[in-house]
């Protein structure tokens, strides 16, 4: 009895990870998302069958009517490409395929007839699929990439932003990760600041507010502009979560959160 539930469960458990690592055609169709990296091409032919074709003036024997084409569907080729590449699969289980496409060719081998005595009244025509794609990744640096473009969507190129809050995976430099979430910003136009900067500002324009103010420093609007935000990034093992805060008004413009895996 327990062989017997043994055999069972592994049977399920198999199925269960075969739905897991199926792909459908679309998918499979479509370019590498943001957050993807392509991690090699993939490329393979098979053939699909033959058949003979007479040429003109003769006929065919009895021994060359078989026709054994075969018309695949879409998902049946990428059954043959992901099975080619199934090693890839076992070492990097997290990948999957895009940029799928394939064309048929049918080629005359008539020179490699297995019957060449006649070779010279008929032709082998041998039908195959050519098949392609890239297996592709998530990639880190990408998700992170891409998360803040999502956080400051309705953000207008040119605004302060000041760096709140940085967490990162143990492990992992802070300061490093730091550095490639400024150098982001910054080569998407916006102007980072130090954080000790936004607060003085803020600071600056409460006392503008309440009546008691500096005329020399009183906050102007095209050094505040009324808007300067924080943003504040955490990585997890499995997602990265960014957070743009106004600044004067306290209030979160978005929070996003990107799944790295």
């Amino acid at each position: 009895m327990k062989v017997k539930t043994f055999l069972l469960l592994t049977l399920l458990l198999s199925g269960v990870c075969c739905a897991i690592n199926a792909q459908t055609v679309e998918e499979a169709k479509k370019a590498p998302k943001p957050t993807e990296k392509e991690f090699c091409k993939l490329s393979t032919c098979c053939t699909a069958g033959a058949y003979w074709v007479a040429l003109p003036g003769h006929l065919l024997n009895d021994k060359k009517t078989d026709d054994t084409r075969e018309y695949l569907s879409d998902a049946e080729v990428l059954a043959k490409l992901s099975n080619f590449y199934s090693w890839l699969r076992e070492k990097y289980p997290k990948g999957v395929i895009r940029n799928f496409k394939y064309y048929v060719e049918e080629k005359d081998v008539a020179g490699q007839s297995p019957n060449s005595s006649s070779s010279s009244c008929s032709t082998y025509i041998i039908r195959s699929y050519y098949i392609s794609g890239s297996y592709c990744m998530t990639d880190p640096d990408k998700v992170l990439l891409y998360a803040i473009d999502q956080a400051l969507d309705n953000v207008r190129e040119g605004n302060r932003l000041a760096i709140d809050q940085i967490r990162v995976t143990d492990g992992e430099n802070k300061e490093d990760f730091k550095d490639k979430v400024v150098e982001h910003l910054l080569d998407e136009g916006y102007k980072v600041v130090a954080k000790e900067y936004l607060e003085k500002l803020y600071e600056e324009l409460q006392a503008q507010q309440s009546g008691i103010y500096n005329d020399r420093t009183t906050v102007q609007e095209n050094n505040f502009s009324a808007v300067g935000y924080y943003v504040n990034v955490k990585k997890t093992e499995t997602a990265i979560k960014v957070q743009v805060i106004n600044v004067s008004t306290g209030e979160y413009e978005s929070n996003i959160t990107v799944k790295t895996e």
